[in-house]
């Protein structure tokens, strides 16, 4: 990437005709606390972050990716009496942040990014708690990559993929 521009998120903001409010991403990062090398990321975790977001009308979540490749165990399902401990492991840390996000944002859409290169336990796992959440998530296909990240065609395939699947949810 050369600037901002060439961005899945900017394409689909610049090509919906939106204005973004918040672009609260961060490298590495993780939906639960569990980061790289067994680090605590507690304080760059998806679920610490969403209380940040302002006042959205659309959520966009591209997560999973960091949990799978960082080692984050799954753990169970588990949709209430959620404590700390509970997510440093993926699947509560997802179902909480969902359950947060429409919570929190009860009148905005919200969409989840599956990235085409999960392991299929985490994908299998996203796909259901997104189910459970009544939560649209965007199966990406065929991203092109470097080095397992999206390339300036990848962010293209990205960006006209979500396009096209928000243009059907209206």
């Amino acid at each position: 990437m050369e600037n901002v521009t060439q961005t899945w998120w900017w394409q689909v903001i610049n090509q919906a005709g939106c204005l973004i409010e918040k672009n609260d991403s961060y490298s590495g990062a993780t939906v639960s606390n569990h980061g790289y090398n067994n680090e605590d990321y507690s304080y760059r975790s998806f679920v610490t972050r969403l209380p940040r977001l302002g006042s959205p009308d659309v959520i966009f979540i591209f997560g999973a990716t960091n949990d799978d490749w960082a080692g984050a165990e799954l753990g169970d399902y588990q949709y209430d009496n959620f404590d700390q401990a509970d997510f440093f492991t993926y699947r509560p840390a997802l179902a909480y942040l969902l359950q947060q996000a429409k919570e929190r944002y009860p009148n905005v859409r919200i969409f989840f990014l599956i990235n085409d290169i999960l392991d299929k336990d985490f994908k299998e796992s996203t796909i259901v708690i997104c189910n459970h959440y009544d939560i649209p998530y965007i199966e990406l296909k065929d991203i092109d990559k470097k080095q397992n990240h999206p390339t300036v065609k990848g962010m293209r395939s990205i960006a006209q993929q979500v396009l096209t699947f928000i243009s059907k949810e209206h």
